[in-house]
């Protein structure tokens, strides 16, 4: 088994120094097509996270989604590997070809639909819609 890496690599605009994903994309904020690799660490916080037991052909079940995000509010989707990562969990991301993966870096947290909402804190379902 190879080690995770340590950093993922994003985009930064060369213009108006934004952070984003796809690196191959033209600047969300700016529109410049000019940006350059920008390394970030490969951890990050779960912010929502759902498990598809009927997912489409091709993809084993349960096939587990987190939207993952990393440093400079940088924000992905990612296969997770192993169990279910409540919100608010630390995982570890890599990109194995074109697909992003997590992995849970602790113990797991509450059962889905019993962490603490990132929003206030409080008890609640595990994900909120945006406001």
């Amino acid at each position: 088994m190879t080690a995770e890496p340590e950093t993922l690599e994003i985009s930064r605009c060369a213009s108006c120094q934004a952070r984003f994903l796809p690196t191959d994309a033209p600047c969300p904020r700016c529109g410049s097509t000019e940006r350059e690799p920008y390394a970030v660490a490969a951890g990050g916080t779960v912010l929502a996270s759902t498990e598809l037991v009927h997912p489409a052909a091709g993809w084993e079940s349960p096939h587990r989604l987190a939207l993952v995000e990393v440093a400079e509010e940088v924000r992905l989707l990612a296969i997770v590997d192993g169990e279910l990562p409540a919100v608010g969990s630390a995982v570890r991301v890599r990109l194995e070809g074109d697909i992003y993966r997590a992995r849970a870096e602790e113990a797991p947290g509450p059962e889905r639909g019993e962490g603490e909402s990132p929003r206030t804190g409080a008890p609640g379902a595990s994900f909120e819609p945006p406001r």
